[in-house]
Formats: structure tokens, sequence, C-alpha cells
């Protein structure tokens, strides 16, 4: 059996061996449909020019208006609707700015502890250039990519939670010379986060991160260490979060290109609002995201600034 389809076979049994007749009452999700603005320099994007000038230079803005559907379905199992499963990007992930498709089964335990178990097919999916450091014009392929995810929520009923995850990378037509420079890799992340509540509708939530991305390239091995935090706040039918992170990125090996061994330094800056109910539209939402991503890294070619603005309606059900 191809390994991709084993989670979703598990999930698709225990919808079958605990709900024979689907019933409405246990459907519940959230569906968002927005337009926005996404503007990078990042030479690593295929969102940038196709033609590279200076390897050593940063790239140029390259901007874009884009579509972006969204959303997430649930469904209840079980006498005592401690269990369900679930598809789509969480509202959690959304607030702070990770858009991940994720496919799940979340079991709520006695004590309070929350277990999802989920399949993310497309985080890491999508296209590459297959030399990124070729000066001229540069040609795409495809970068095949899965990951894993285990989170433990509200452990015995705190406000501590455990993130774990397992992915991996392989990009279909490396051309990429330099042999410490492969980007073929296997990832493992963790991250324990507790949330601070200020009053029973606005708090802080804290979280420590740890990335190791072990690449084919020791140029491309690297281990992150992460912190990210956001307020948030809910008054009324108004919903904000605002998150921040810093994360440093310290590689394994030489880089030849460069001749030196590559450190970054990433920040984050993302808001996300919310007007729920729409007076006249009941279950009708207006959302709202912005956000920055910035990369410093000793090497100017990776460094990198991205921008994020989108508005939009959702409907929850």
């Amino acid at each position: 059996m191809n390994r991709k389809s084993i989670l979703s076979v598990a999930i698709l049994s225990t919808v079958t061996t605990s709900a024979f007749a689907f019933d409405a009452s246990r459907l519940s999700g959230e569906l968002m449909l927005g337009t926005g603005y996404v503007s990078t320099n990042s030479n690593l994007s295929t969102k940038s020019e196709a033609f590279l000038n200076d390897r050593n230079q940063k790239g140029s803005h390259n901007d874009d208006f884009i579509v972006v559907p969204l959303g997430s379905v649930a469904y209840e199992l079980g006498g005592n609707n401690n269990q369900k499963v679930y598809l789509g990007t969480s509202r959690d992930d959304l607030a702070v700015g990770d858009l991940a498709f994720e496919i799940g089964y979340q079991y709520s335990m006695l004590n309070g502890t929350h277990i999802d178990i989920a399949y993310l097919p497309t985080v890491l999916s999508g296209e590459a250039w297959a030399n990124p450091y070729l000066e001229g014009h540069r040609t795409k392929t495809d970068v095949d990519g899965e990951a894993y995810r285990l989170k433990l929520g509200n452990i015995f009923g705190s406000n501590f939670s455990l993130d774990m995850a397992y992915a991996n990378t392989e990009v279909d037509d490396e051309q990429i010379i330099n042999q410490e420079l492969l980007r073929d890799s296997n990832r493992y992340y963790m991250k324990g986060g507790y949330v601070t509540y200020f009053t029973p509708s606005m708090g802080l939530s804290t979280s420590l991160g740890y990335l190791h991305n072990d690449a084919e390239g020791k140029a491309e091995t690297f281990d992150q260490y992460e912190l990210e935090m956001t307020y948030f706040m809910n008054m009324n039918a108004h919903s904000l979060a605002v998150t921040s992170s810093y994360a440093y990125r310290d590689y394994d090996g030489h880089n030849s290109l460069y001749n030196k061994t590559r450190a970054d330094n990433k920040h984050k800056l993302f808001v996300a609002y919310e007007y729920a109910n729409i007076p006249g539209f009941d279950n009708w939402n207006f959302v709202s995201f912005a956000g920055v991503n910035y990369t410093d890294s000793n090497i100017n070619f990776y460094k990198s600034e991205d921008y994020l603005a989108s508005v939009g309606l959702s409907y929850k059900f």
C-alpha cells in the first residue's frame, strides 16, 4: 500500500466502524474564500524571476494577486462525541499564518487531553528551481513531500501543548552540481507551548520549537530554534490574533559556492482579524490576514522578505 494513504485508510475505517449512518448534526466546519496580495523577493521561490542575473545578490520583488480558498470540515464520532475526523486548515494554524492542509483524527480523553494524529499531504509539496544558483534562465521542477503530525493539547487539563511532526521531501529533477547543496531531506519537528489567560477572552500563547532538517547535502542540513508568541483577544463579534516569532537556523556544512557556512535569522509578524456574524447574514464572517516574513542571512543570496495581505468571507456551519 502507498504509505501516503495509510492514515487516510485508518480514518475511513474509524468512520465506518463508529458511525454506520451519516448524522448531519455531527458535521461542522467553515468555508472561506479570500482575495489577497502577495510579494516575495526570495531567490529560492518559483514566484520570483526565472532569470537570475547575479547569485551573489538577493532577489528583486515579484508581486501577485491571489484568490485563496480555505476552510475545514469535521465529523464527530462515538456516543460521547469525544472523537472526530477532520480535513482542511485548522483555525489555530491559520491564526498564526501556517496555511497547512491536513487530514486527521482527534480523540479527547477524560483527563482533558486532546490527541490529534494528522497527515499533511501538501505542506512541503510544490515547485522549486531545478538549480536555483544557475545564472541565466532557470527551470522549475516538482518537489514531492509529506508530513505526519502528532499533537497533544490541553495536556491533563492544563494549558500546555506539545506538537511533533516528521516530514520528508524529494526534488524530482535535482540539477545542483555542488553535492553539499543537495536538497532531499527528512525533517523532525517538536514544539511545546503554554497559554496564559489574562481574562477569559484575552491571553498570550508562548511556544518554543526545534526543527532538524537532515538533508542529503551537509550545507542544507540545519538545526532551527524558534520562539513564537501570539496575543489573542475576543470581544463581542471581534477576534484578533497577533503573532510574532524569531528563529535561528544553524547549518552544518561548508557551502563551497559561497565559501562559508550559512546561518539565517528568520522573523515573522502575522495579524489575523475576524468580525463574526455580519448583521443580517447569520454565520457569515468577515476575515482578514496580513503578515511579513523576513530572512536575514550571512549569504546575500538567501536574504528575503515575503508579504501577504488578504480579505474575505467565511461561512460556519
